[in-house]
C-alpha cells in the first residue's frame, strides 16, 4: 500500500494554520517514537554565489547543511535521529488538504527506502533564495536584505504505512550588508522547529 492511499482519510487530521506555519497533524499520534530518520533532499539555492562565497563549493555546502539539519533538529527534540541525503526520486509529491486548500507534500517510495523503519520525516523541496525588502520612506533609507529558506515535508510511519503529520515551513534571516553563515544556520534552524511543532517528535 502507498502512502499517498492514507491522505484519503486525513481530514480527520487536526489542521492548526498559524503564522504562515501550515500543517496537519494526526490527534492519535501522541508517543514518540524510540528514534527517527530524517530524509533530505538535494538544496536548490537561486544565487550560486552566495554558496562559493560562504562555502566555497557546492559540495561543502551540501555536507555542511546535513550536518547543521542534525544540529538544528537537536535543538528541538530529545528524539535520537539520523539524517540521510536522498535524491529526488525518492519522494512522490502528492496533494494533501489544509484548511485553505491543498498542498504539495513529499511521501517517500518505500521501494526506495527499503532499508528504513520506523518514523521518516521527508524533506523535499528545499529552497533557498534572496531578496530585499522595500523600503517606503521617502527621506531614503536601507531596506534589509533577507535570505529565505521554504521546505515541504512529511513524517510517516513506514511500518504502519501511516501518514502522520505534514506541512510547509518557512523562515527567513534578515541583515543589511553582507550575508554570513549565521545566516543560513539562522534559517535552517527555524524551518527545524517548525517541521516537528505540534508533534510528539518536540521536546
Amino acid at each position: 500500500m502507498k502512502f499517498r492511499a492514507c491522505l484519503v482519510a486525513v481530514f480527520s487530521l487536526l489542521l492548526v494554520s498559524c503564522g504562515g506555519k501550515r500543517l496537519a497533524v494526526d490527534p492519535q499520534w501522541k508517543t514518540p517514537p524510540k528514534n527517527f530518520t530524517i530524509l533530505v533532499s538535494e538544496p536548490y539555492v537561486a544565487n550560486s554565489d552566495d554558496v562559493t562565497d560562504d562555502f566555497g563549493d557546492e559540495d561543502s555546502f551540501k555536507q555542511w547543511l546535513l550536518a547543521y539539519m542534525d544540529s538544528a533538529f537537536s535543538s528541538y527534540t530529545e528524539v535520537p535521529h539520523t539524517v540521510m541525503q536522498a535524491k529526488d526520486e525518492t519522494f512522490i509529491m502528492s496533494q494533501a488538504p489544509l484548511e485553505d486548500g491543498y498542498i504539495a507534500i513529499p511521501l517517500p517510495e518505500k521501494e526506495k527506502i527499503e532499508e528504513i523503519s520506523g518514523i521518516v520525516v521527508s524533506i523535499h523541496p528545499i529552497r533557498f533564495w534572496r531578496d530585499t525588502d522595500i523600503c517606503h520612506n521617502r527621506n531614503g533609507c536601507i531596506g534589509n536584505n533577507n535570505l529565505n529558506l521554504q521546505v515541504m515535508y512529511s513524517i510517516v510511519s513506514v511500518d504502519d504505512t501511516k501518514v502522520l503529520a505534514y506541512g510547509g515551513a518557512y523562515d527567513k534571516s534578515s541583515f543589511t550588508f553582507a550575508m554570513t553563515k549565521g545566516d543560513w544556520e539562522s534559517v535552517v534552524k527555524g524551518v527545524a522547529k517548525k517541521v516537528i511543532k505540534e508533534t510528539p517528535l518536540e521536546k
